[in-house]
């Protein structure tokens, strides 16, 4: 039997062994709500902010078509 079939039938051992509660929130917890598609807002306590170049230019999509440039 190979290592990663062996590996699956000891979870789905443990999990046999869990509560129906506590079942429940191994789902919830392994399958979380489709996340947020809105960002937060990038303000200045980000760690990032401080990093040369982020969020700073010109407005010219160089980026988007940086191999044209190059």
């Amino acid at each position: 039997m190979l290592k990663v079939e062996l590996t699956y039938q000891q979870i789905l051992e443990a999990v046999k062994q869990l509560t129906s509660q506590e079942q429940q929130q191994l789902r919830v917890d392994l399958h979380p709500h489709p996340p947020s598609l809105e960002y937060p807002a990038f303000t200045a306590d980000d760690p990032l902010w401080n990093v040369v170049g982020v969020g700073k230019g010109t407005g010219e999509p160089v980026a988007r078509h940086h191999d044209a440039y190059l």
